[in-house]
């Protein structure tokens, strides 16, 4: 078992209480606080008296307290109060953090996604074997060498090159009152290889050790809280579950900190669940449906870079790509068309939902209608939920838009005739960036996608980093207008 992290001092100890809120199923607003483990759960103050009134029968409680035990150590407590629905600005504070304004009318959303720094080393080039023991989803070394830069493998973003700090100070100054977080929060799997520009995330006793990096406080302070503080003050958010928030990469740490679900009475760090139900954040002219998709199986996401030189119409016909003819897959057909028939109950759930609104978003992690690019040619995503729509097209038809992240890019997409939601991709929120680079932004126009339905309008931008802000048009227009910020 890997040994705790070093640490002369715990991560983010000057910044206790580190305070968010996030919003649960129903839309019930949840502030939450995170403490050293030996620390009384801050208390809750109202500034004047509305709020005082607002906040007479709130009650902070513990959420967890988690161990220095490995390799799941949370030397932290996470408490949690329920606030109401709507709390002005500046009028209340929980250990003396201010709370952001809630609103049950919110008129601009921040929508990013896929934020953390990608380390994801195979071989960090002191490697002989590797075993099959995993630590955050990553194979550890059986036999060391003397380092050998030819043996070096993975994926390992520099930190120079990891501007998530600024993208969400940006993103602060747009003054939301929403933040929707697409999922995809903790990339640091493991250890930075040499020379790669991103060796300060290493511990520098034993770099087979976790440092800065795993699902550990030392992990989720360094690639989400801490270059977060400023967007995590100033709006409340929907918190999504992405492939990297899985059991074996950062689940743990998810449920512990984000997910808006109460733990089981039992909770310890070990705790995590592959799959949980979708629930809907109402508020009072749209809402938005959660999808937890964490557990998808792609179909060669990382081929996802070289793109045709025509457009979409001249292709004509997106490709399918059928997890059924993919041999890299994990399950079986049976276990395929297991996931497929879980995800078609869920969009029953959701198109009851949807009922109750008629403007509603659909939040997912994987893309539900993108186009990529695969091999020289466009492809559908994502093919597992695209299956299970297909069993029921009608699910959708209260839904404006999807807006997922998972590839690496920003994309928006208008079907003809509305025959399909809009189509937001907003993956680009820090992490390594994909390799697409379409011929021009609007390359996909007049493809015929996911269910026959043609692209009449697209946007199509890759390497560059930043967020989008959904605003409310003019009450006269309706809708909203929305915005791809670098």
């Amino acid at each position: 078992a890997a040994a705790p992290p070093e640490a002369a001092s715990l991560p983010g100890e000057d910044q206790f209480p580190i305070v968010y809120v996030i919003f649960g199923p129903g839309g019930t607003p949840l502030a939450r606080a995170v403490v050293p483990r030996g620390a009384s759960c801050p208390a809750l103050a109202a500034l004047d008296e509305v709020s005082a009134k607002l906040l007479a029968n709130a009650s902070v409680g513990l959420r967890a307290k988690g161990t220095e035990e490995m390799p799941f150590a949370f030397p932290v407590r996470v408490c949690e109060v329920q606030l109401p629905r709507n709390l002005p600005a500046s009028s209340a504070t929980l250990g003396g953090r201010p709370l952001p304004a809630i609103t049950s009318s919110p008129s601009t959303y921040a929508l990013i996604g896929d934020t953390g720094m990608r380390v994801k080393p195979k071989n960090l080039g002191t490697c002989a074997k590797l075993s099959h023991e995993k630590l955050y989803g990553i194979k550890q070394c059986a036999e060391t060498v003397p380092f050998d830069p030819k043996l070096v493998e993975g994926h390992y973003q520099a930190t120079a090159e990891w501007p998530l700090e600024s993208i969400m100070d940006r993103a602060a100054e747009e003054e939301p009152d929403v933040v929707v977080h697409v999922g995809d929060y903790l990339y640091r799997q493991g250890p930075c290889a040499q020379g790669k520009g991103c060796e300060d995330i290493n511990n520098a006793t034993d770099v087979s050790v976790p440092g800065m990096w795993g699902d550990n406080w030392h992990g989720w302070f360094a690639d989400f809280f801490e270059p977060s503080a400023a967007l995590l003050a100033s709006a409340p958010w929907i918190v999504l579950r992405g492939n990297h928030e899985s059991c074996g990469r950062a689940g743990h740490g998810f449920f512990m900190f984000l997910d808006p679900r109460p733990l089981p009475a039992e909770w310890t760090a070990d705790y995590c669940i592959e799959r949980t139900d979708m629930y809907a954040v109402p508020f009072e002219h749209e809402q938005f449906l959660v999808v937890d998709d964490n557990f998808v199986e792609d179909v060669d996401i990382d081929d996802f870079n070289y793109c045709p030189q025509t457009g979409g119409a001249v292709q004509g016909k997106a490709l399918s790509l059928s997890r059924y003819d993919d041999k890299e897959q994990s399950k079986s057909r049976t276990g395929i068309e297991e996931e497929i028939g879980y995800f078609a109950a869920q969009f029953r759930m959701l198109e009851v939902a949807s009922q109750s609104h008629a403007t509603n978003f659909y939040l997912g992690h994987h893309p539900l209608l993108a186009v990529v690019c695969y091999k020289g040619q466009y492809a559908n995503v994502d093919w597992t939920l695209q299956q299970a729509l297909a069993a029921n097209p009608a699910v959708l038809d209260r839904v404006s838009a999807a807006i997922t992240g998972h590839v690496h890019f920003f994309q928006g997409l208008v079907f003809e005739n509305h025959s399909l939601p809009m189509s937001l991709v907003v993956g680009n929120g820090g992490t390594l960036l994909d390799g697409i680079r379409l011929a021009e932004s609007a390359s996909v126009d007049g493809l015929e996608a996911f269910g026959g339905s043609k692209v009449q309008r697209s946007f199509s931008a890759g390497g560059i980093f930043g967020f989008s802000a959904m605003r409310r048009a003019a009450a006269s227009s309706g809708g909203f207008e929305l915005r791809s910020i670098q």
